[in-house]
């Protein structure tokens, strides 16, 4: 606590350290994409839309849904994809469903430059690695149940979190035992580590994306 008449902090309150703190957790993890994108001559854009496609979907791998994936407009996309096209590490086809889109797909160039900047987060992982079990698992918990308040309030347009699925059943710890969850598509039990950032099977909740 301030004691009285103590100058007024930047960050007054909980809520504003907790922004602030994943503030400071952005801006690293900012730092670490342009160096890895920096050095195989790319910008982070175009080493996300690589990544992206190289661990396959979801997304759809057409522009205007990894535009919506990655929250920026269209022509950013756009300008990362012509990019890589003129790079040779994607190329574009038609798509036989809708000729009117083109289905992107990596080259053997693009699935090697995406093989060596798939793992960019790995020193932020090391990071992390000093956390305890219980420690990690609860900060992962606290992070997916944030992720789905900001998807629901619209901050996030993509969110495939357990959290946020129609699939997932919530469980409670009685005592001091974890938490055991339901995945009613799986139809599994899983462990606080067990949840998911990124599931291809997720299904949105009613008004989630």
């Amino acid at each position: 606590m301030r004691p009285p008449g103590s100058p007024e902090e930047r960050h007054p309150s909980l809520d504003s350290k907790i922004v602030a703190a994943l503030d400071r957790v952005g801006d690293a993890l900012a730092v670490l994409a342009r160096r890895a994108a920096g050095s195989h001559d790319l910008s982070p854009t175009q080493m996300r839309v690589l990544v992206r496609l190289y661990y396959g979907p979801p997304p759809e791998a057409v522009a205007g849904e990894l535009a919506r994936e990655f929250d920026v407009a269209d022509p950013t996309v756009s300008d990362a994809l012509a990019a890589l096209a003129r790079k040779g590490l994607i190329e574009r086809s038609p798509d036989p469903a809708d000729r009117r889109r083109h289905v992107l797909r990596l080259t053997v160039a693009g699935q090697a430059a995406a093989h060596a900047v798939a793992r960019w987060t790995a020193p932020a992982e090391v990071a992390s690695s000093g956390l305890s079990r219980a420690e990690g698992e609860a900060l992962l918990a606290t992070l997916l149940d944030l992720i789905a308040r900001m998807n629901a309030a619209g901050m996030l347009s993509v969110a495939r979190t357990c959290t946020t699925c129609q699939h997932f059943e919530r469980g409670s710890a009685p005592g001091a035992r974890p938490v055991l969850h339901h995945c009613r598509y799986y139809g599994y039990t899983m462990g606080p580590s067990d949840l998911r950032v990124d599931c291809a099977e997720h299904t949105a909740r009613s008004g989630l994306a």
